[in-house]
């Protein structure tokens, strides 16, 4: 077996990896798969001290002896407080990093759009697959920061396609950062879980044989057998830094403490000096720190280092200096008295935050001694939770709590603590708890100015959310300072109260502006709805970051979609990219993509838009968030509708009554239903729904009407002149003015009609001919179910067609039997999905997933789960 380098003790030499060949056989089984192309997560665990990182160490050298590219990394409690400084450790490890210095830097702009930060490192790994296979290894990835653990939910699952693994190594933590990695991965790669257990004894024994260059004596042996199997113990008391009494089943075992006591008493005061503050400062420390805490000159430091490198407990590696084993300095920690601990913890966030360090670098130390009442650790905290909020919002949150959890309950700070609590939260998008925790905040007494506050710093969210009735709750009127009150009564208006007088203040101004676009929009006067959301967004900008103010990303994306209504969906999409550049808007993402979907739908491109409405609902996700909500449902249903998956539109609508879709679903005969359910429900593309529902008789008038009225509001609408067009029967001019207007489905529906009536009045060559064209566009565009429908009324005409162009015919078995959602559920269910994780991924209900699965069965002849897998894996068109 290769030879791994041994980071619990030995510094130079390497030893076998002893007693791991069926964990090691998983492993690279793994591995040797990802390098075809199916990617993999593994996660290695295991108690401290079982050889997790020696592990991962053979693994990566056997990856390499593949022809892999190896990332190689380890987490420390540090990263917490700095953004992608654990995942960062692997990506630029090495002589070849993973990712280049250049790109590297590149992603600092980044960090605090997250979803953007993981599309840009998707494209970099994915480029460097292109060339060679890939191992990303980060070890002790329980302590791995917030954001990096987000870019392995994120990330893993996006490059499922791709020849690439991941080895989390680290200590079992139930909900931890390898537990979120493999839960998102799964749903699209292979995770493979590797617990280590315990060494047999004859595994310690080689193991200890390597070390001493022989076979251990009998009274050495007796000792090692007390170890329990864990190797760093064993390790240790070859090298007598642990004494007799270790035991296994402990955290910090005694005989650990006692050795490490020993190893350390023997050294020089200044060495013994410098392991005392250096264990202050973390696992990984500066020498530049320690000479500055010590007061010694940093060249006095290099005798005492090497002492302390060759008794076997710290290493170098040129940029820090770090412990050898975190149970290492764990011990060492423990052997330093409280009182000296504290004044070191101190004395450290004093010079750190005189020496330019951020109070977040400064936070750590200070909640190792913080005690209730302690305002200088209260403002440390809050500095530190507000100045990395935008890129560590999970830190942020911690720190924020806990400035608030140490402030006296009697103390008038305690209010304005709270207020920067609801602040981070809703900053971290972590919105109910804020408002749960504002709730139970304003229940107390509470300055009227805090409490405003706080209220306007919901009511954004609240707003973007479509929770009208909690924004009426939440923004009523105080005795607060006229522009706070000025702003509450403006999200009033927002919510459908009564109007107010036009505010000068900016955010104010914004809201009232917003209110005024959104009735514009109910209105379907849209054009106006857009140059007043313009508006809306240009006097938000004005206002900063003003508390209260509406959010310009989602003021854009409102515009956008009324521009499209009111000039050219073409022209909103094109616009759309700029979105992505504003601040804040990777948390938008979800958002992003339902109006990518809708535009898309608008220009009749079924295919995209269902491809950006899967990405929405992946978006949402991988965000842990439910919005965009209703809106995504509906455009999902609508768009099944038209790729004739009825009964995906049918299980959506059940879950999330849908009324436009329900009367949809019910054709022919519900025009009235589909008439009213549009005027309630406003869904985006009205238009069309509304020349659709003119088509019945009895209710052509009043669509007629309401298609008149919304050209009449949108002059610059060549596709809403169209629909009325359509609806008054002007059906030839319908068709001239849509051929202009980027709108095919709505020119399908007009050529639809006219080969009708050109088939009615007994002119047929014209009728078909029209006929023929809208089935080839329906097919084109991807609407297959009016492709087929157009089709029944060719053949009712008596048009046979040997083979209908751009539209292969419907099998009823095998792979091309399948409609998408079947084809999708028979993806999932290869990749390992139960049909509860299947239903998680559709967001549909597990019944339907099984519905779907036999239908599947059925069409492909298969009766397991494993005859489907081998099936989609053979088959080339998968």
């Amino acid at each position: 077996m290769a030879a791994v380098s041994d980071p619990t003790g030995s510094r130079s030499r390497s030893y076998p990896l002893r007693g791991r060949m069926s964990e090691l056989d998983i492993a690279l089984r793994a591995i040797r798969a990802a390098r075809t192309g199916i990617a993999t997560v593994l996660v290695v665990e295991g108690e401290p001290g079982i050889g997790k990182t020696s592990f991962a160490a053979e693994v990566a050298e056997q990856a390499r002896r593949l022809g892999f590219a190896v990332g190689q990394g380890t987490a420390t409690e540090q990263d917490n407080v700095a953004p992608l400084a654990s995942l960062g450790t692997a990506l630029r490890a090495g002589r070849a990093p993973l990712v280049g210095s250049a790109d590297f830097t590149g992603l600092a702009p980044l960090l605090d759009q997250p979803l953007w930060l993981a599309e840009r490192l998707c494209e970099l790994l994915a480029r460097r697959t292109d060339t060679e296979p890939v191992l990303v290894l980060l070890d002790d990835v329980q302590w791995a920061d917030p954001l990096s653990v987000f870019m392995l939910r994120v990330v893993t699952a996006r490059l499922a396609d791709r020849p690439i693994a991941w080895l989390l190594a680290g200590r079992p933590t139930p909900g931890g950062p390898a537990d979120q990695a493999a839960t998102a991965a799964r749903r699209t790669v292979p995770v493979h879980r590797i617990a280590l257990p315990p060494l047999t004894t004859d595994a310690v024994l080689e193991l200890a044989g390597d070390r001493l260059g022989g076979r251990p004596s009998d009274h050495l042996g007796r000792r090692l057998r007390d170890t329990g199997g864990l190797p760093f113990l064993a390790v240790h008391i070859v090298e007598g830094l642990v004494e007799t009494g270790a035991r296994a089943d402990e955290d910090l075992p005694a005989g650990l403490v006692e050795g490490v006591r020993r190893r350390v008493g023997g050294l020089s005061a200044p060495a013994r000096a410098l392991l005392r503050v250096g264990v202050v400062l973390g696992m990984r420390f500066s020498l530049h720190d320690v000479a500055t805490l010590s007061a010694v000159p940093i060249a006095e430091l290099t005798d005492p280092l090497v002492e302390a490198m060759d008794a076997g407990l710290l290493t170098d590696d040129g940029n820090a200096v770090a412990f050898r084993h975190d149970l290492l300095r764990q011990a060492l920690y423990q052997d330093v008295p409280p009182s000296a601990r504290r004044a070191l913890h101190d004395r450290v966030v004093e010079h750190f935050l005189s020496s330019g360090r951020t109070a977040a670098d400064a936070a750590p130390h200070v909640l190792a001694t913080a005690q209730v009442g302690d305002l200088r650790a209260v403002r440390v905290l809050r500095d530190a939770a507000l100045d990395i909020v935008g890129s560590m919002a999970v830190t942020s949150v911690a720190f924020i709590k806990q400035a608030f959890e140490l402030v006296d309950a009697n103390d008038a700070m305690r209010a304005e603590v709270g207020r920067d609590v609801v602040t981070v939260l809703v900053a971290a998008h972590q919105f109910d708890e804020a408002l749960t925790f504002a709730a139970e905040l304003l229940r107390g007494t509470v300055d009227a100015d805090i409490a405003a506050t706080v209220r306007l710093t919901l009511a954004p969210w609240l707003w973007a959310n479509d929770r009208r009735d909690d924004l009426l709750l939440w923004t009523e009127d105080s005795p607060a300072s006229p522009a706070l009150r000025t702003r509450l009564r403006a999200y009033r208006s927002l919510a459908g109260d009564s109007s107010t007088e036009d505010a000068e203040d900016p955010v104010a101004r914004a809201v009232q502006l917003a209110a005024a676009a959104e009735n514009l929009d109910r209105a379907g006067v849209f054009g106006g709805a857009a140059e007043t959301y313009r508006a809306a967004r240009a006097s938000a900008e004005s206002a900063g970051d003003a508390v209260g103010c509406p959010d310009g990303v989602v003021l854009a994306l409102r515009e956008l979609l009324a521009l499209g209504h009111a000039v050219d969906p073409q022209r909103a999409l094109a616009e759309l990219e700029a979105v992505r550049t504003m601040p804040r808007s990777s948390w938008y993402a979800p958002q992003i993509e339902l109006l990518a979907a809708q535009l898309a739908l608008g220009l009749g491109q079924v295919e995209r838009a269902t491809r950006a409405a899967e990405a929405a609902a992946q978006r949402s996700t991988e965000l842990g968030e439910s919005s965009p909500g209703h809106q995504l449902w509906h455009i999902r249903a609508i768009l099944a509708l038209l790729r004739g998956d009825a009964a995906t539109a049918r299980q959506l609508t059940a879950d999330h009554p849908m009324r436009v879709v329900t009367a949809l679903l019910a054709e022919p005969g519900a025009g009235d239903e589909l008439l009213d359910a549009i005027h309630v429900e406003n869904p985006p593309w009205r238009d069309h729904l509304l020349a659709m529902a003119a088509q019945e008789p009895r209710i052509r008038d009043a669509a007629t009407r309401s298609l008149a009225d919304l050209a009449q509001d949108n002059p610059s609408s060549a596709g809403i002149a169209g629909a009325a067009m359509i609806a008054r029967r002007d059906l030839a001019p319908a068709v001239d003015t849509l051929r202009t207007a980027h709108r095919p489905l709505l020119l399908a529906l007009a050529l639809q009609e006219l080969g009708r009536a050109e088939l009615s009045g007994g002119h047929r060559d014209t009728g078909v001919a029209l006929l023929d064209e809208t089935r080839d566009l329906y097919a084109e565009l991807g609407a297959d179910a009016d492709a087929l429908r157009v089709q029944r009324l060719l053949h009712a005409a008596g048009v046979r067609r040997r083979r209908w162009p751009h539209v292969p015919p419907k099998a009823d078995t095998g792979w091309d039997a399948l409609t998408a959602t079947e084809r999708r559920v028979a993806e999932l269910v290869a990749d390992g999905h139960t049909n509860k994780s299947a239903a998680e991924v559709l967001t549909v209900s597990p019944s339907t997933v099984n519905t779907h699965l036999r239908a599947v069965f059925t069409k492909l002849g298969v009766n397991s789960r494993v005859q489907l897998t081998r099936l989609l894996i053979t088959d080339q068109r998968q």
